[in-house]
C-alpha cells in the first residue's frame, strides 16, 4: 500500500499501541516499541498512534489529532472519542503505511479495531501479542480469553497477518492457538549499555521507618542488602516470592531493603505484600509506585540485585535494564532468558527459594569489574547482536 512519495525512501511503519511515551505506567510494551524505534528509527519511518493518557491517568499526554515528534518517531495521540473505525480509516489513507504493526492481542481500540479496518483495506499487518498467549497471562480471566481465542481461530480472523514472536517460546504459544500462523521471531531490543558505578555505603544514611526491625535501635538499620523489582504490582509478578527470598537473606547483621517500582495495578496484592513484609524481621518493603523512564536508571543504580520472580514474562525488560546498568539479576525460568547464552551476572532459576538464595549469595559476591565484563558480554551477545537487529529489520522490510 506504499505511495510513490515514500516508496523510494524509508519504509513507513504505522504502529498501533494503547500507550506510548511519555506514558510509562504500562511498562514492557512501551519500552519494547521505544527501544525498537531508538535502534531502527533512522532506517524506518515510524508513525505511532496511541491513547492520549497514561495508564490510570487523567491528564492528556499531547494534543489530539496532530502528529508530534517523539524521539525518532511521529506520534498521534487519540482521545477516546477518536477510537472509531472511521478515524482509523482516515489515518491509514493519510499515512499509506507499508505495514501496520499492532502491539496487543485483546485491545479493542488499538488492535482489533485497526486490524478490522486494515484487513478490509488490504494493508499488510504484523501483530505482536506481547506475551498475552503465555500460560501465566491466560490464567487471568481464563475462560473468557480461551473462548475468544477459539472463536478467532474458527472464524479465521487472524489468518492473513504476520505474527511477531519475541522468542521461540512465544512462537510455540502462537502456534498452539493458530497452527497455520505465519510467524517471524525477533527478540526485543534493549536500552544501550551504560554501566553504573556502585554507590558507596556512606551514600545510604540510617533509615527511619514505621516499625523498625526487631533487635535494632529505633530508626536504625545497618548496611542492608538492596533488592529491586521493576514492574506493575500484580499477582502474576509473584513479588511475594521476592519477599520470601528477602527473608531468607536477612538477619540481624544484614537486613534487606526491597524496593518494587511500578504501578499499583492490583491494590489487594499490594496490601498482601505489605502485610507479608510487616510480619518479617529485618526486611523493609517499599512500594515505590511508577516512575518515568528518566528516573529508572537511578533505581537500578541504587540496587545490588534485581529480581524478576514472575510467573510469566514475554521478555523480561527488567533483566535487560539490569544488564545494561551492569547489575546482577535473578529471573524465573518462565521467561526468554532461560534460552539465552547470557553471562554469569544473570541466573535463570525455577521458583525455589533455596536455589535463589544460593544464586543471590553468589551474585552479591561478584566484584564490580566482574559484573561489568559479564554484563557487557550479555548485552552484546544476547540483546544487541547484528543477528537480533537483522531479525527486527525483517519484521518491516
Amino acid at each position: 500500500m506504499a505511495s510513490s512519495e515514500h516508496a523510494a525512501s524509508r519504509p513507513v511503519v504505522l504502529v498501533a499501541i494503547d500507550w506510548y511515551l511519555p506514558a510509562f505506567r504500562a511498562g514492557g510494551p512501551i519500552r519494547s516499541v521505544a527501544n525498537l524505534i531508538a535502534a531502527l528509527g533512522d532506517e524506518f519511518d515510524f508513525r505511532i498512534v496511541c491513547g492520549n493518557r497514561d495508564l490510570g491517568a487523567e491528564e492528556p499526554l499531547g494534543v489530539s489529532g496532530k502528529w508530534t515528534t517523539v524521539g525518532k518517531a511521529q506520534v498521534r495521540y487519540l482521545s477516546p472519542e477518536e477510537w472509531t473505525a472511521e478515524v482509523w480509516r482516515r489515518i491509514l489513507v493519510e499515512v499509506q503505511p507499508d505495514r501496520l504493526y499492532l502491539n496487543s492481542l485483546y485491545s479493542g481500540p488499538f488492535s482489533r479495531l485497526p486490524w478490522k479496518v486494515a484487513r478490509a483495506m488490504g494493508v499488510p499487518t504484523t501483530l505482536a501479542p506481547r506475551g498475552m498467549l503465555g500460560t501465566g497471562a491466560l490464567s487471568i480471566k481464563p475462560w473468557r480469553k480461551r473462548l475468544w481465542l477459539a472463536a478467532q481461530r474458527l472464524t479465521g480472523r487472524y489468518s492473513n497477518l504476520t505474527w511477531h514472536a519475541s522468542t521461540e517460546q512465544e512462537a510455540s504459544e502462537i502456534r498452539a492457538w493458530f497452527p497455520q500462523a505465519e510467524i517471524q521471531t525477533a527478540l526485543n531490543l534493549p536500552v544501550p549499555f551504560q554501566p553504573l558505578p556502585y554507590p558507596a555505603e556512606e551514600d545510604f544514611p540510617e533509615r527511619r521507618s514505621e516499625g523498625h526491625p526487631e533487635g535494632h535501635p529505633e530508626g536504625h538499620i545497618p548496611s542492608a542488602i538492596r533488592l529491586l523489582s521493576v514492574g506493575r504490582v500484580h499477582p502474576i509478578k509473584n513479588y511475594s516470592f521476592g519477599l520470601a527470598l528477602a527473608q531468607s537473606l536477612s538477619g540481624p547483621d544484614r537486613p534487606v531493603v526491597y524496593h518494587i517500582v511500578g504501578p499499583l495495578e492490583d491494590k489487594e496484592e499490594a496490601g498482601r505484600l505489605q502485610a507479608q513484609a510487616k510480619a518479617m524481621d529485618f526486611v523493609e518493603l517499599k512500594l515505590e509506585g511508577p516512575v518515568p523512564p528518566h528516573e529508572t536508571a537511578a533505581q537500578f543504580g541504587w540496587a545490588q540485585l534485581v529480581l524478576v520472580p514472575s510467573f510469566n514474562e514475554n521478555f523480561g525488560h527488567a533483566v535487560a535494564e539490569a544488564v545494561a546498568c551492569a547489575r546482577p539479576a535473578i529471573v524465573s525460568d518462565q521467561t526468554a532468558w532461560s534460552a539465552m547464552e547470557h553471562g554469569d551476572s544473570v541466573h535463570c532459576l525455577p521458583l525455589e527459594v533455596d536455589k535463589w538464595h544460593a544464586a543471590a549469595s553468589a551474585l552479591l559476591d561478584l566484584s564490580q569489574d566482574e559484573l561489568v565484563e559479564s554484563s557487557r558480554h550479555t548485552h552484546a551477545q544476547c540483546l544487541l547482536s547484528p543477528a537480533h537487529l537483522a531479525a527486527q529489520r525483517a519484521l518491516f522490510s
